[in-house]
């Protein structure tokens, strides 16, 4: 049962959970199998060593030659009952959603003094609620989208306040399309992908002529439109002013993805060569950490970690860099985290000059994951060539070559690393005392939009 659907919902469950879902799994309401509730149990009382059908099967239904179909269907329903657990879940922990639910509950019954009485409970906790995101919008137009149906259906036209209802409408999809239009460029930008973005350009213009930039779910998301496509470094500015203002009303993850917007930001400006955005970049990635801004259900990506250590590095900022793969190791997945951490070590070592431990560790380590492995092999042609292996060096790149050719590398990370080992090549095979030639490479290093390692190439030209 290890492959299926209902063992991966089971392993994301921790043992605090087990007992309420034990009580789920126990009211008629929800469940009246015996069999699924020890279902249940078998299949958790070992989780790290999962129990087998057929084992199981014997268990439940003793004495009886095993049925595969009938061990599918107890499946089936143990699995339903716990989406419908999760369902529950997802609801309850929203602070607005039940009770906006309920209002429309009450609404479509006609039961006018509980739509009422429930309504106004409803409109001061969605005052009180404490972010002003876009789920705060979108619950205050359903809101007043089940005001509307309820006063309209009893002929009180006068008293509908549709100039609210349309307000609430467009601050909803301006906040929307805006961060969609964030999501559609950085994408865009990476993959190569053509998007029409509608009516966005209208979007833009009728922001700034309305004067919506007051509600965060809108203003964050067009200033980072505008610093992501516009040259002016102003917008930058003012998007972080902006964050700081808006702070304390964002949930974490709309401020993970208002943070990671501005973080890639500065990654884009450092890639096209303007190193100074280090200085920019390093002091959110260390507020993003110790706030946890920058977690998702607890956990690090292991990109960001690694472009976290890079960005201390270049900052010989060694002390947070090693605080990092010490104190914040364990944030990241775990399959990925030894990979993660180890490149991190040799890219530490790397910067002290540690060549051999940083091979040794290049060679000790399994990268599973490909893009890491593609940084390792960058960090072991840059060692081969400081320690003057130009032999093994021009043999590695064209192996490295050949592997960027036969590989499912994404397209963006295939051209900077290949445009990468085309260039140190190009080095090689240049003489020392030819200048020019050393001029045209370094312009046409210059001049390639997309290339891992540009400055070093460059610092290694002279």
């Amino acid at each position: 049962m290890q492959k299926s659907v209902l063992f991966d919902i089971i392993s994301h469950f921790d043992r605090k959970e087990y007992k309420y879902i034990r009580h789920w799994l126990h009211s008629p309401i929800h469940n009246k199998r015996e069999d699924v509730r020890k279902l249940f149990d078998l299949m958790v009382a070992s989780p790290e060593k999962p129990i087998s059908k057929e084992a199981a099967y014997q268990q439940l239904y003793p004495k009886t030659d095993y049925n595969d179909g009938r061990m599918r269907q107890a499946m089936f329903f143990l699995q339903k009952a716990l989406e419908d657990y999760l369902i529950y879940q997802a609801v309850v922990q929203d602070e607005l959603y039940p009770i906006r639910t309920l209002t429309h509950v009450y609404q479509e019954k006609q039961l006018e003094k509980a739509f009422v009485k429930t309504l106004a409970k409803a409109k001061r906790k969605l005052e009180a609620y404490p972010y002003r995101n876009r789920h705060h919008l979108q619950m205050e137009y359903l809101l007043l989208q089940e005001e509307y149906n309820f006063v309209s259906a009893r002929g009180r036209f006068q008293e509908l306040n549709l100039q609210s209802l349309s307000d609430t409408l467009e601050r909803h999809f301006l906040a929307e399309k805006l961060r969609h239009a964030c999501m559609m460029f950085s994408h865009a930008r990476v993959y190569k992908v053509g998007y029409d973005m509608g009516l966005l350009d209208d979007v833009l213009a009728y922001v700034e002529k309305r004067g919506w930039l007051d509600h965060p779910a809108i203003s964050l998301y067009y200033y980072s439109y505008r610093a992501l496509t516009e040259s002016d470094k102003s917008w930058f500015d003012v998007l972080l002013a902006d964050m700081k203002k808006w702070k304390s009303v964002l949930p974490n993850d709309e401020a993970h993805e208002i943070l990671l917007l501005v973080v890639n930001f500065c990654i884009g400006k450092i890639n096209a060569g303007d190193k100074s955005y280090y200085e920019q970049v390093l002091p959110l990635y260390r507020q993003g950490i110790e706030e946890g801004t920058l977690l998702i259900n607890g956990r690090i990506s292991r990109y960001t970690f690694i472009n976290i250590i890079s960005a201390a590095l270049y900052q010989k900022d060694y002390e947070w860099a090693e605080k990092m793969m010490t104190e914040y190791a364990h944030l990241i997945q775990v399959g990925f985290r030894e990979s993660t951490v180890n490149l991190s070590y040799i890219s530490l070592y790397y910067n002290q000059k540690k060549y051999k431990k940083a091979m040794q560790l290049i060679n000790e380590t399994v990268f599973d994951d490909i893009l890491m492995g593609l940084f390792a092999k960058t960090f072991l042609a840059k060692i081969y060539f400081e320690l003057g292996q130009e032999q093994v060096l021009e043999s590695f790149l064209d192996s490295f070559s050949t592997y960027l050719r036969r590989k499912e590398v994404m397209a963006y990370h295939r051209e900077i690393h290949r445009a990468f080992a085309l260039a140190l090549k190009k080095i090689l095979h240049l003489d020392v005392d030819d200048k020019s030639g050393r001029a045209k490479l370094k312009a046409e290093i210059q001049n390639t939009e997309r290339i891992i390692e540009r400055e070093w190439l460059l610092g290694v030209l002279g």
